[in-house]
């Protein structure tokens, strides 16, 4: 019993150190977790067109004034106020650059305009103000989050203004293309891979335009303020 006691306990002197030492030569491997994958979000860069529906209105106010034709002076004046309205259609294309989140691009636009309004002055003398089109070219710089884009735009505006007021016997008209100033700001919002929706207001200054004729000179400011909801297609 004693010698097979010892001889177990030799072997199992023999065989430890084997099983340490394999326990050795296998080293454990740590392997790092693949980085999780992260959403670049939406690029505002590139080319792109749409179309867009809106309204326009204005607080106009005409002033004439009635001189004697022979001496110029001055023998009485009137100011009648009314307000522009009208529905406003077209389409816009522009171009953006992205950088990190701010986004940088330029835009021009096309609108038919419905924007008209009349005024009486004192049941002597009655003013019309017709816009038949009107059209921007601006600068837009924004800040994008993902699919959503607000920016802020200035530019230069065009409009075909139509102003008309008769004094009795007397018609003092003007018509032509004026330019002005744009300025305004948006939101925009990219719900699929080419396509997004915006909503953007603008004001359009043209300043006061002013005619003669017959001894009776008219003021007629043109700025108006637009709103708009446009869609877009990025190329």
């Amino acid at each position: 019993m004693t010698r097979t006691m010892l001889a177990a306990a030799a072997i199992a002197m023999t065989l430890a150190p084997r099983a340490f030492a394999a326990d050795l030569a296998v080293p454990h491997i740590y392997t790092k977790a693949p980085p999780m994958a992260v959403d670049p979000g939406y690029n505002w860069s590139g080319f792109y067109a749409g179309l867009n529906v809106g309204y326009g209105w204005g607080r106009s106010a005409a002033t004439a004034d009635f001189t004697d034709s022979r001496s110029g002076v001055l023998l009485s004046s009137s100011a009648g106020r009314f307000d522009l309205n009208g529905v406003t259609g077209g389409g816009q294309i522009g171009y953006n650059w992205q950088r990190d989140r701010f986004v940088f691009g330029v835009e021009g636009d096309i609108q038919a305009s419905d924007i008209n309004a009349s005024a009486d002055f004192g049941g002597f003398a009655n003013a019309r103000t017709d816009i038949d089109w009107f059209s921007t070219v601006r600068g837009r710089l924004g800040i994008a989050q993902g699919p959503w884009l607000l920016y802020g735009t200035g530019g230069v505006a065009f409009a075909d203004i139509s102003n008309r007021v008769d004094i009795g016997p007397v018609t003092l008209s003007n018509s032509d293309t004026q330019v002005g100033y744009a300025v305004g700001g948006g939101l925009e919002w990219a719900f699929a891979k080419n396509w997004s929706a915006k909503a953007e207001y603008l004001y359009l200054g043209f300043g006061d335009d002013t005619f003669s004729g017959g001894g009776n000179t008219v003021h007629v400011n043109n700025d108006i303020q637009t709103v708009r909801a446009g869609l877009n297609y990025k190329f």
